[in-house]
């Protein structure tokens, strides 16, 4: 049975020093975050700019306040069908795993480009195979080092259903390739009433290479178009998603997304609830 941890975005919790940020998030009893260095620390403004003192303060901060870093984030568009762009992002992308060994972190994550975010013409299969490709130069150095890369599939990315992850998965053959969960991702309008099935078929695929969940509340516009909503409105079926992550054998953060601070009681009250059957 999976043991889980809960934590949180941190840069839901602003900016500020890393000491500062886990300060907050450690007296709202979260014990876990995704850090995204340039979403939340002030100066931070490049890849170039996470230096060996900030990461080394990052690691005290950690220390201190007993918070782990679960996620590195680093966004950054993989499957971007523009050959010097894509190039780049995954150079930085490859930069940061030195960041994620130095952290002891349980994984540096990255979403697989929004397709509305492609030229046009680029179709989903092209997407994919520059996803691979990017993955091929970041890999090895991950494998070396020791790290995990996590991807994450969202359902209007390149990477899009459990069975597209899959196939990702098994094209690059890394044990270093993890993936993130994130329920409101997957979900699509036309699957609200048999949800079930969806995170099966994501446990019987993906379930050993989950390193991460994402937990956010999630409704559909009239249009189907993914809309923000408090977790206790949320169309999301947290128990059938949490009845399959409980089988798994690993130790599993659980990451709470567009964190309300001022709300981070009952957000936790509210998660707890499906870790236990």
């Amino acid at each position: 049975m999976a043991d889980f941890i809960l934590g949180a975005r941190l840069h839901d919790y602003g900016r500020g020093t890393p000491d500062e940020l886990f300060g907050r998030v450690s007296a709202d009893s979260f014990a876990a975050v995704q850090l995204a260095y340039k979403k939340c620390i002030p100066g931070v403004k490049s890849y170039d700019d996470i230096t060996p003192q900030l990461v080394a303060d990052t690691v005290a901060a950690g220390r201190r306040h007993n918070v782990w870093v679960a996620v590195l984030g680093t966004y950054v568009e993989l499957a971007i069908d523009d050959e010097e762009r894509r190039l780049s992002n995954a150079a930085d992308f490859k930069s940061q795993l030195a960041v994620c060994k130095m952290l002891g972190a349980g994984c540096i994550g990255t979403e697989t480009t929004n397709m509305a975010l492609q030229p046009a013409g680029t179709t989903r299969e092209r997407a994919q195979y520059l996803l691979c490709k990017s993955l091929e130069m970041i890999l090895p150095e991950a494998e070396r080092l020791g790290v995990n890369v996590a991807i994450e599939p969202v359902s209007y990315h390149s990477m899009n259903t459990p069975e597209a992850t899959r196939r990702i998965l098994d094209t690059m053959a890394s044990p270093a390739l993890k993936v993130i969960f994130d329920a409101g991702n997957l979900l699509t309008a036309d699957a609200v009433q048999n949800q079930a099935q969806l995170w099966d078929r994501v446990g019987s695929l993906l379930g050993d290479r989950i390193a991460a969940v994402h937990f956010k509340g999630e409704v559909f516009g009239p249009d189907g178009a993914h809309q923000s909503a408090s977790l206790e409105d949320s169309v999301i079926d947290f128990a059938s998603a949490f009845r399959m992550l409980r089988t798994l054998p690993q130790t599993l953060p659980v990451l709470r997304e567009e964190a309300v601070p001022a709300r981070a009681a009952s957000d936790i009250a509210f998660m707890r609830q499906y870790f236990e059957g």
